[in-house]
């Protein structure tokens, strides 16, 4: 060989080895362009507001080709229930999922507009308070105050009070010590119940020991996923109350800013499909929930009638939404036009869907 021939070679053979170092460096360096994003909620995997978020997640992933990925921390890994917004506010993690309603009441006022007796389909909650949330400046201001944006709301699934002794008559309630937070605990109290402030995961353990009377501020999904109707003697609707809040998945406004502006338009638009894609997971998931009740067979369900359900709304119904009016107003918020205009919304999405709560449904299958 010559030596131009050795030179041409020796050439192609550093080319070749720079081309090689090239591709694994520029995709080294495209593996660290990828964003992640870290993600908390107290709830567990089970949950189906959990399974929801997954789904998010996975969807943007999926539609932006790994430019954003996820880090996971369920079950109150990284932060617990009251702590995961305040986090959310700093940046101690950048996603998550809780209910601010619940925990920061103050702070996030016009959230708590999903109050009792208004329905118990928890879909078309779903789908109004989501528009009324696009919508209402005074609601993404409520969150971008607290340096998050909202990505999207669930409605829970409807309220159940979980017994040791049955509840069919607005008597009954009398005395009891239930686990109650929210405007529930304002509810019961009116109807003689002793409100006890505790955790979620805490009520589990301390109904089953009988330390308490009653769980409630329960949604019915929730309530499967962590076992009660496993121990549970009792199971009551507790006159009708419904759907009493809503869950918010939201990410901190300096990490949504930081994002590009198509990373920012495709979890726009999955945000946008969650109400759609919770519609088509949301029966399923209760006929499982209800099947688990009967596989377990511990829990009588008890529903009232119609004439104690209307005792019920006639003493609780005004008083709570006078309460949450007084609040919004003091926000400077017409208080009673906004709880009309999410009321409208519910009642545009009610039966569209053919839900059928998960009580009734587990009556309606013993027959």
């Amino acid at each position: 060989m010559s030596s131009d021939q050795k030179v041409r070679s020796a050439g192609a053979r550093v080319g070749a080895s720079l081309l090689v170092a090239g591709m694994l460096f520029g995709g080294a360096a495209a593996a660290r362009a990828a964003e992640t994003l870290s993600y908390a909620t107290y709830f567990g995997a089970n949950d189906p507001l959990v399974q929801v978020d997954t789904w998010f997640m996975k969807e943007v992933e999926k539609r932006t080709n790994g430019a954003v990925k996820f880090e996971t921390y369920l079950g109150g890994a990284m932060l617990g229930g009251p702590e995961i917004y305040p986090g959310l506010s700093r940046r101690a993690v950048d996603m998550g999922m809780s209910v601010p309603a619940a925990f920061q009441p103050s702070d996030y006022v016009l959230t708590n507009v999903t109050l009792p007796y208004v329905t118990d389909d928890s879909v078309a909650v779903t789908y109004a308070f989501n528009q009324l949330a696009s919508k209402t400046p005074a609601l993404e201001k409520e969150y971008s105050s607290q340096n998050v944006k909202l990505l999207y709301a669930l409605g829970f699934s409807e309220n159940t009070i979980w017994s040791t002794k049955p509840i069919r008559k607005v008597e009954d309630l009398k005395g009891m010590r239930i686990r109650s937070v929210m405007s529930i605990a304002d509810g019961l109290k009116i109807l003689g119940a002793v409100p006890v402030s505790m955790g979620f995961g805490d009520s589990v353990g301390a109904l089953q020991r009988q330390v308490i009377d009653g769980f409630s501020s329960a949604p019915f999904l929730t309530s499967i996923s962590v076992g009660v109707h496993e121990f549970a003697p009792y199971v009551s609707d507790g006159g009708g109350m419904g759907v009493y809040a809503v869950s918010s998945t939201s990410i901190n406004l300096d990490a949504w800013k930081k994002l590009s502006p198509d990373v920012r338009k495709v979890m726009e638009e999955v945000a946008a499909q969650v109400p759609d894609h919770y519609r088509t997971i949301m029966d399923s998931m209760v006929d499982k929930a209800v099947d688990a009740m009967i596989a377990a067979g511990k829990t009588q369900v008890v529903l009232m009638s119609e004439d104690e359900k209307k005792r019920v709304r006639d003493a609780v119904q005004k008083p709570l939404w006078d309460k949450w009016i007084a609040a919004a107003s003091q926000r400077g918020v017409d208080g009673a036009a906004f709880l009309e205009e999410y009321r409208k919304l519910v009642a545009q999405h009610v039966g569209s869907n053919n839900y059928l709560p998960g009580l009734e449904r587990y009556t309606k299958k013993k027959k």
